[in-house]
């Protein structure tokens, strides 16, 4: 979440706490009580959502661990392969397989793919010469897993980016929701209270007040650490914002 929903939500859960405290005065008005039910699911959808959001994902990790074990396998086959594009004269062979280990790295994803692809295809086909150099089957197997994996991870940090912008999406019209329930239901029916209970009244509308916490900190910060405070009212260092939409 960016700093303006982090401080809605924290406004939405102050609400909720003074709501609870004074459950006695509205629970028996059954319009308020399925309000404040749906408000309060609003308000647990947007902290799961916030955390799915948020949540670190090691699409990106499992990408270079898959690249690593593709690269080490691949140059070795290129290393046998070549041996045998020389001895045999073959032109083709020997420029697909001629690259260096700092070579291999500089492959971007795709043609790392692409050239791990065609030197398996040649590994398949000469099985029997490359007996010779002692790489079995097994070896090609490894080959095969490994670009088979690496192309599996290789998606992998662009579908965690479209996971979090769905999220990010989702959290948006969570809020639009949650604020629709407040200021069309919650807050109407508070002012109804307003001559029978008052105090509770206010302490409603002051949990109504959106505080800019990320403001608040900066304040600090620059504060003057001589200056003492006059007044409990000059300790109050953050700017307060009455919601406006």
């Amino acid at each position: 979440m960016n700093n303006d929903q982090t401080n809605r939500v924290t406004m939405y859960k102050t609400t909720i706490g003074v709501l609870d405290e004074n459950n006695a005065i509205w629970n028996a008005m059954a319009p308020f009580t399925d309000a404040v039910t749906r408000f309060k699911n609003k308000v647990n959808a947007i902290d799961a959502a916030a955390q799915k959001q948020e949540t670190p994902t090691g699409a990106t990790q499992d990408k270079a661990g898959a690249r690593d074990a593709l690269e080490d396998v691949l140059f070795l086959m290129c290393e046998a392969l070549g041996v045998l594009a020389h001895t045999g004269g073959d032109h083709d062979l020997l420029a697909l397989t001629d690259i260096t280990r700092s070579g291999i790295d500089k492959l971007d994803v795709e043609a790392l793919s692409n050239r791990a692809t065609l030197v398996l295809a040649q590994a398949n086909a000469r099985k029997t010469e490359l007996t010779t150099l002692q790489v079995t089957q097994e070896n090609i197997d490894e080959l095969t897993q490994a670009l088979l994996e690496y192309n599996e991870a290789k998606s992998g940090p662009r579908q965690a980016t479209t996971a979090r912008t769905v999220q990010t999406e989702a959290l948006g019209t969570l809020i639009r929701e949650a604020n629709y329930i407040l200021r069309n239901e919650l807050d109407r029916m508070v002012n109804l209270f307003s001559r029978t209970n008052p105090h509770f009244v206010s302490n409603y509308q002051a949990a109504r007040v959106i505080v800019d916490r990320a403001a608040s900190h900066a304040a600090a910060k620059t504060a003057s650490p001589t200056t003492a405070p006059s007044s409990f009212a000059a300790k109050v260092v953050s700017p307060v914002v009455r919601e406006a939409d």
